[in-house]
């Protein structure tokens, strides 16, 4: 009965809303612990990681050569074209033949090539000089595809023979397939102009893309390779079973420096 006496004062009482509830504090200690542990984490990595420092830009795959148009060699009306765009011909191949007089010629590939782009059409009449097609010359020995960057001028200084670079390509899944790497070997010492662009990418290349971040140095960038793969080049997951056409639009990550995160807070 006593306790059932007590119980029954209990409930018959307020509630104490206005007593102030204690929570247990955390000893200082143990924060200023905690905060030397974090800003001495902090200090090591600073000093100690690395961080990479890193140049983007825009390219294209190609072969030392680059790309050459091929003039007609006598006029007349083109009566057929041989070879597909897209295409790698070997020398001596039929390109295109041309009626003159009622006498048809037959014009051969000049090199071991692949078409970039044909600027003529069946039936249109040619003149001597005429451009016919843009072609990538393939022959020459050792020639492998390279990776031609081209570079925004004010970041081209940065740049210099034994810069790695990791190239991807626009056509290939990088998720997939992985990446191209290699060296920069030749950094340009002129800006490129578009007809200079031209000149060694073709007129069918979209130069205005290359020339979007203004004045541009061309850096040249030889890729490791791999004779077993269908590209010839060495991919870091696995080759594409596919060869990749010329001119094929890359973005190069070029790799100047490696900095301690302290020298941003020092150079300051």
């Amino acid at each position: 009965m006593k306790f059932r006496r007590q119980a029954l004062r209990h409930l018959e009482a307020p509630e104490q809303l206005d007593d102030v509830i204690k929570l247990a504090s955390v000893p200082s200690w143990l924060i200023t612990v905690a905060m030397a542990v974090a800003v001495g984490s902090a200090g090591v990595w600073a000093v100690h990681a690395t961080v990479p420092r890193v140049v983007q830009a825009a390219g294209v795959l190609i072969h030392s050569n680059g790309v050459s148009a091929v003039d007609a060699m006598i006029g007349g009306q083109v009566v057929k074209v041989w070879s597909a765009a897209d295409q790698r011909v070997a020398k001596g191949t039929p390109l295109y033949s041309v009626e003159q007089n009622g006498k048809i010629t037959i014009v051969n590939a000049p090199w071991d090539a692949y078409v970039v782009a044909w600027l003529v059409s069946e039936g249109e009449l040619l003149e001597p000089g005429t451009p016919v097609a843009d072609m990538e010359r393939l022959d020459t020995p050792g020639d492998a595809l390279q990776a031609v960057v081209f570079v925004p001028a004010a970041a081209a200084p940065l740049l210099q023979p034994g810069n790695r670079v990791t190239v991807v390509a626009d056509a290939v899944p990088t998720a997939v397939f992985g990446t191209l790497s290699g060296t920069v070997t030749d950094v340009a010492s002129f800006p490129e102009t578009e007809r200079s662009m031209r000149a060694f990418l073709g007129s069918g290349a979209d130069v205005r893309r290359l020339l979007g971040a203004g004045s541009v140095i061309r850096v040249t960038v030889p890729l490791l390779a791999d004779p077993d793969s269908a590209s010839g080049l060495r991919w870091s997951k696995a080759a594409p079973p596919f060869q990749l056409n010329s001119a094929s639009a890359i973005t190069a990550r070029f790799t100047i420096a490696t900095e301690h995160p302290i020298d941003w807070l020092v150079t300051r």
